[in-house]
């Protein structure tokens, strides 16, 4: 049987740079309504936290309608749908989600402090009826039938600090030990490069893992595999995309937002047909 809904007993605040902007910016997670779903409200327009709704993947995932937009929502909705909250109206006064310490740790910590309260209404859950892929040269986002809901992540870098990784996440019963603090991440040849692009403009070494740079300290990791972790934990936030709670294996290999997003949005469809 599907869970209850839920939403927060009370507001949450966050405020801090966001990671690409290099803006600050302030936003307040209300609780919401019985089937009224992740929204956005940013300059008096409500943007679902939906894959119809995305307007950019690079980087991180944005979402846009009507002239607004709210960039780096990944983080935040992971958080979110990792810890069962269902409906929740998210008022963001600028550019981008903060990036915090670039987990969705601090996320967690004050939802679960505001209290998270079950509504009377059951969730609409998902479930897979047969496997769906999508691909990108040696990327893969791929889907199989299952009674619950496996998240399995899989990266291979050059750089020897991080190597292979796979992690397996069962179910969202430790989410917020087992993927909330696990940061996000890039490396130093690649820093120039995003500066170049315009992106990066509130990073620093408080907010994102960066490899390979001179004097980088294992010890500071909080897994041993934090980075697969961190790409499981976007894959979380990007699936939110859906809403609904998905029911089914998926394995996202060498993945990024972009191939999240399509993923979705060839779920969403499947979900339709199904329907």
């Amino acid at each position: 049987m599907s869970e209850l809904q839920k939403t927060l007993a009370d507001s949450a605040e966050f405020e801090g740079v966001g990671i690409h902007t290099g803006v600050r910016s302030r936003i307040v997670v209300k609780p919401a309504d019985e089937d009224r779903g992740l929204v956005f409200e940013s300059g008096g327009t409500l943007i679902p936290a939906l894959c119809d709704y995305v307007i950019s993947t690079k980087r991180s995932t944005v979402l846009g309608r009507e002239g607004a937009s709210i960039s780096t929502v990944e983080h935040l909705l992971a958080a979110l749908s990792g810890l069962g909250i269902s409906n929740a109206l998210i008022e963001a006064d600028g550019p981008e989600i903060p990036i915090l310490d670039g987990s969705a740790e601090i996320f967690c910590r004050r939802f679960q402090a505001a209290g998270i309260k079950a509504q009377s209404k059951r969730t609409e859950e998902f479930y897979l009826a047969e496997p769906i892929f999508v691909s990108s040269e040696d990327s893969l986002v791929l889907a199989m039938p299952c009674p619950d809901l496996i998240l399995e992540g899989d990266v291979r870098y050059a750089s020897p600090q991080v190597g292979h990784q796979n992690f397996k996440c069962c179910g969202f019963d430790n989410f917020a030990g087992e993927l909330a603090p696990a940061r996000t991440f890039g490396f130093w040849a690649e820093v120039k490069t995003l500066l170049e692009a315009g992106l990066g403009q509130g990073g620093d070494l408080s907010n994102a893992l960066i490899f390979d740079r001179p004097g980088f300290d294992a010890s500071l990791l909080r897994f041993s595999n934090e980075p697969v972790r961190h790409k499981v934990l976007d894959l979380t936030g990007d699936l939110a995309l859906l809403g609904r709670p998905l029911r089914a294996h998926v394995l996202a290999v060498r993945a990024g937002h972009r191939l999240h997003v399509e993923f979705v949005r060839k779920l969403a469809k499947v979900m339709i047909k199904d329907a």
